[in-house]
């Protein structure tokens, strides 16, 4: 008992500490041990959602379906319908509560699956002093995405979509993409005159055709 309150104490400033560390912007000392904040996020991986402000941006998910003979393309999005048919269905809304349970939280894990990517790429740069676009890292990080589990549900849900819009997946190939659609400051939500919401892609898919999908 004697040390048991000296290594409780030690034990949070050193977790305090390391937390502090990893969480900082890059420098020097963030670059530097990099990998041991991979190691730390893996064992200790927090989330401050409690402590977070609101959120700044909404996500999307589109399917563009393009014709294998025309090319023309048809694009639907489809997490702001989940959300309209949630809202209207409410409280007997079970079936879209848990289809956006899936959807959306498929499409954050992406989104949170590419930024990471982006960040050890952007991270292996720094080391090498390489500066450019890397094409050949950019199709790594697509093909790492496009084997995930997350992703094969959500271009498995492309079937589903195709149906429901009456494009038939014969004729049809399919992309995956992810945007944010930056939100306004809180304080100016209400605010009519806001300027048009700037949305940024976040991921890309290949063009899939419906027989390749797991």
């Amino acid at each position: 008992m004697k040390y048991l309150r000296p290594v409780i104490f030690v034990t949070f400033i050193a977790y305090f500490a390391m937390t502090f560390v990893f969480t900082m912007p890059d420098n020097f000392i963030y670059l530097k041990l990099y990998p041991q904040s991979q190691t730390f996020q893996f064992w200790l991986f927090q989330r401050w959602g409690f402590f977070a402000p609101p959120p700044d941006f909404d996500e999307r998910l589109y399917y563009e379906f393009r014709n294998k003979q025309t090319k023309q393309v048809k694009v639907v999005e489809v997490l702001e319908n989940i959300t309209t048919q949630k809202q209207k269905k409410a409280p007997f809304n079970w079936h879209e509560e848990i289809l956006d349970y899936v959807i959306s939280g498929n499409v954050s894990g992406i989104s949170d699956m590419s930024s990471e990517l982006h960040e050890n790429l952007t991270y292996q740069h720094k080391l090498k002093n390489k500066t450019g676009l890397d094409s050949t890292g950019e199709l790594s990080i697509k093909k790492y995405i496009q084997g995930s589990a997350a992703f094969v549900t959500l271009s498995n849900y492309g079937s589903l979509v195709a149906k429901e819009n009456e494009i038939d997946t014969a004729n049809n190939d399919v992309r995956l993409i992810m945007t944010r659609i930056m939100l306004p400051r809180f304080s100016e939500r209400n605010n009519i005159n806001t300027t048009p919401r700037k949305e940024e892609a976040v991921f890309m898919s290949d063009y899939l055709s419906f027989n390749q999908q797991k």
